[in-house]
């Protein structure tokens, strides 16, 4: 082999050789720059978080629990529940509670607006007489002032949410605050709530016989019990069961008599029931009560039907389940 051959296979054998030891290095030098990293992490790290030592108990307590509660347990453990958020899981209607009534909705079904026309122009009729006297006022008639102005709060309060135009339905709004309001004062017979009463009335009178009182802009949304107290609207029901749809349905004589106040009379009824449903009153999550309210309008929309098909038999069935209704309500929920 001549020379340059022996020096070219020497230099082709040496130089792995330094490569290998170059790599050598850089890698021992790659893996102590790692640990010096990790360690400047770690010097850098936020302190450990200082926890509470874990409460003692004397053996008066501890003797109360077992050691390991899962030894005792029996049966298989319960599945865990779904993590889905309630509100995004489907809704599911339970037939065991209705939805509760609206009373923003669906009072062409209950009510004409006729007989409502009618009746507030009856309630005026007779708000008039109670508040004629002041001294009977005080003495007790405000206890009829206030049945009168609640009822005609009521009928504003419907008129105004009503499902077609209806008469004084520009000015329910206010009249509806105004009724309310002085009902809420006539819990008292005083020279105060006598003048307001009398007031109210004038003014009721005055847009009766198609007049314009002044009237403030009242804003459409409202709360049923802010605009009729519970008893007095009971009370009426009671009254319009009484006096009106038990005697006008205590023979077919007297029904084919009463016809057209059968019919009012029930429309009234029907709708004061789905009042006394609404959030807010006093019940009103009660299902009980709630059962004998929807039964209360149910059977008062069948009196109506009635009347219209001069049915006596179903009136007077009708009139029965009222009467049922009512006691039981008087019996659980009175106040």
């Amino acid at each position: 082999m001549s020379r340059d051959s022996t020096t070219i296979v020497r230099s082709c054998s040496q130089r792995p050789k330094a490569s290998t030891g170059r790599w050598r290095s850089a890698t021992v030098r790659l893996f102590w720059g790692l640990v010096a990293l990790g360690l400047a992490m770690d010097v850098t790290a936020a302190p450990p978080v200082k926890r509470a030592a874990p409460p003692t108990f004397d053996k008066s307590a501890t003797d109360v629990f077992f050691p390991d509660a899962r030894a005792k347990l029996v049966g298989k453990r319960p599945e865990r529940r779904s993590s889905v958020p309630a509100d995004a899981r489907p809704a599911i209607d339970s037939p065991a509670r209705p939805a509760q009534a609206s009373a923003a909705a669906g009072w062409k079904e209950l009510i004409d607006a006729e007989t409502i026309e009618d009746e507030i122009k009856s309630q005026q009729i007779a708000l008039r007489d109670a508040i004629k006297n002041a001294t009977k006022f005080k003495g007790g008639d405000y206890q009829k002032a206030r049945l009168h102005f609640t009822e005609l709060a009521t009928l504003f309060a419907i008129d105004a949410q009503y499902d077609e135009p209806m008469r004084w339905k520009r000015e329910s709004p206010a009249m509806r605050d105004r009724m309310a309001k002085a009902g809420f004062n006539c819990k008292v017979g005083t020279d105060a709530s006598f003048k307001d009463a009398t007031i109210r009335s004038e003014e009721l009178e005055n847009l009766v016989r198609g007049g314009s009182p002044q009237l403030p802009t009242t804003a459409t949304e409202f709360s049923w019990p802010k605009v009729a107290d519970r008893p007095p609207l009971m009370k009426r029901l009671e009254q319009s069961q009484q006096l009106g749809l038990a005697p006008w349905t205590a023979n077919a004589a007297e029904f084919a008599r009463n016809l057209d106040k059968l019919s009012h009379e029930s429309q009234l009824v029907a709708a004061l029931a789905r009042v006394i449903q609404q959030a807010g009153y006093e019940f009103a999550e009660d299902e009980s009560y709630l059962e004998l309210a929807r039964g209360l309008e149910t059977e008062a929309t069948k009196v109506r039907e009635a009347a219209a098909e001069k049915n006596y038999e179903q009136a007077r069935k009708a009139v029965g389940e009222i009467s049922k209704a009512c006691s039981k309500c008087h019996e659980g929920y009175r106040s």
